[in-house]
């Protein structure tokens, strides 16, 4: 990774920090929505009661799901860019119920292949399943595997586990990153999971792979319908390609980047998944130094090398890991993944271009940012497409509004 001589700081940048709970943070600014729920002044808090956004009910608009004190709550996303008043949809998978953040992932995916997500929570005695239905809420959970669970040795520092549909079959699967390797329960056409196999011997403790070091992340890189495993190493990007037969390749060093030879840490450089051109192959992209690299996917199970793209949303413009979260959407609907960033003045957004790359990053909204009081440890921000109209929103979790802001 390539250290810029100059820095372009973030524009409106200052290094006064606001208060949490400032004006912007409260909602009390205009906006195209805010709801008074999932809020600070409602109880909720980040290192308690986790907040995501998918569709639980098929209809085409994601939703937000909280996992709050008494249980799981649901707001269902509406055309006009607002959500429901939230309801308790389950007694479970809530502090009451003995989930903690930190100890007891939760996360939304579509396990049985019906259009609706589901959420899948790995308890002490091993993953949950409940799954969604028509009218928003959610059956009662069941413990699908004996497995994957804090009782069975996996905790969240050392053995991350992911969802993502690693045969092509249209169904959520666990990829869990164990001792010995990766292990793999693939989601049935009735429900739950098939008991968890040894996959391969790699990314695993074992190996050396650690989640401080060594992030492993699930996309597909070649373009086949099917989720692949891409671990950044010690000596760059490997891939794992998922197979429609329930089988993973070897795990193959396909990037000489984005590693933690070539500079790149995890407390300081993000790096994702997603589709810059819109080809329909995941391309990986760092927020390294200089700014954003991007190595893209081909459909010939290779990558171009990483090149640095946008002169912005890196360490020497001013971005930080813990101030500024960065993150990739379609922001436009034109079927390219675009950087959206929280920075000091607020969000900018660069987009994706047919053959690559992005325009420069602009401030696009004075809101969401760390001048306006938003703080990661209070205030989460999501990403997600609320009405359902191919566009993301930005989703912020404030003081006393959650604030829904087109892109």
């Amino acid at each position: 990774m390539k250290h810029a001589t100059t820095s372009r700081l973030l524009a409106g940048a200052t290094t006064a920090a606001l208060a949490a709970g400032s004006v912007a943070a409260t909602g009390t600014a205009a906006h195209a929505a805010a709801q008074p729920y999932f809020t600070y002044t409602n109880g909720w808090r980040v290192d308690q009661h986790e907040r995501e956004l998918a569709d639980v009910n098929g209809d085409g608009n994601d939703d937000i799901v909280g996992f709050g004190n008494q249980g799981t709550y649901v707001a269902l996303g509406r055309d006009d860019r607002t959500f429901n008043a939230p309801e308790r949809a389950l007694d479970s998978f809530g502090v009451q119920q003995g989930w903690r953040v930190g100890q007891h992932p939760r996360e939304l995916a579509d396990v049985n292949g019906d259009g609706r997500a589901d959420i899948v929570g790995f308890g002490n005695a091993g993953t949950y399943v409940s799954y969604g239905q028509a009218d928003g809420g959610f059956t009662q959970p069941e413990l699908e595997l004996s497995s994957f669970g804090t009782n069975q040795g996996w905790n969240e520092d050392q053995y991350p586990r992911v969802l993502g549909d690693v045969d092509g079959d249209g169904r959520a699967d666990v990829v869990g990153f164990g001792g010995a390797g990766t292990y793999v329960s693939y989601g049935q056409p009735e429900g739950g999971f098939t008991e968890p196999e040894l996959k391969l011997r790699s990314y695993g403790t074992d190996q050396g792979w650690n989640e401080d070091q060594y992030p492993r992340v699930l996309g597909d890189v070649d373009g086949d319908g099917i989720d692949d495993i891409v671990g950044f190493g010690g000596a760059g990007t490997y891939v794992s390609y998922g197979r429609a037969d329930n089988t993973l390749s070897a795990a193959e060093l396909k990037v000489e980047n984005f590693g933690y030879q070539q500079g790149w840490r995890v407390d300081q450089h993000p790096r994702e998944l997603a589709d810059v051109n819109g080809d329909g192959i995941d391309d990986v992209v760092g927020f390294g130094n200089a700014g954003t690299y991007v190595a893209y996917g081909q459909a010939d199970d290779s990558f171009t090398d990483a090149s640095l793209v946008v002169r912005n949303f890196g360490r020497d413009q001013g971005w930080r890991v813990g101030m500024h979260p960065r993150g990739m959407t379609d922001a436009n609907g034109d079927g390219r993944a675009d950087i959206v960033g929280f920075g000091n003045a607020g969000t900018y957004v660069a987009y994706g271009q047919p053959g690559g790359g992005f325009t420069d990053g602009a401030l696009w909204l004075t809101e969401f940012g760390w001048d306006q009081g938003w703080r990661v440890e209070y205030y989460p921000r999501e990403l997600a497409d609320v009405n359902g109209d191919g566009r993301a929103e930005v989703v912020g979790f404030g003081y006393s509004n959650t604030i829904i802001e087109m892109l």
